[in-house]
């Protein structure tokens, strides 16, 4: 009887733990898209890059799906707006 009751905490504390990794995952990616890139945007080599891209009105979005020809045309709006910002 004495290790049924060990094994139960046991596993309630697996699952426990369980949890606690997934809230513990859930923040990170919070801070990493409310926080850290936000904050990364205004680095000094960062913030030219986002300034043109937001003047510009470029679908950054598309730089995502590498495959598409969007990213093509949006990899030439980007380029096309640094240089003009030079």
């Amino acid at each position: 009887m004495a290790c049924d009751g060990s094994a139960r905490r046991g596993k309630k504390r697996k699952v426990m733990g369980g949890w606690i990794a997934l809230a513990g995952g859930l923040a990170l990616l919070w801070a990493t898209a409310y926080v850290i890139l936000p904050w990364g945007s205004k680095l000094p080599y960062i913030q030219p890059i986002m300034q043109a891209i937001e003047a510009s009105e470029i679908d950054a979005a598309a730089y995502w799906y590498t495959q598409s020809e969007e990213t093509a045309r949006a990899q030439m709006f980007v380029h096309h707006a640094i240089r003009k910002r030079e």
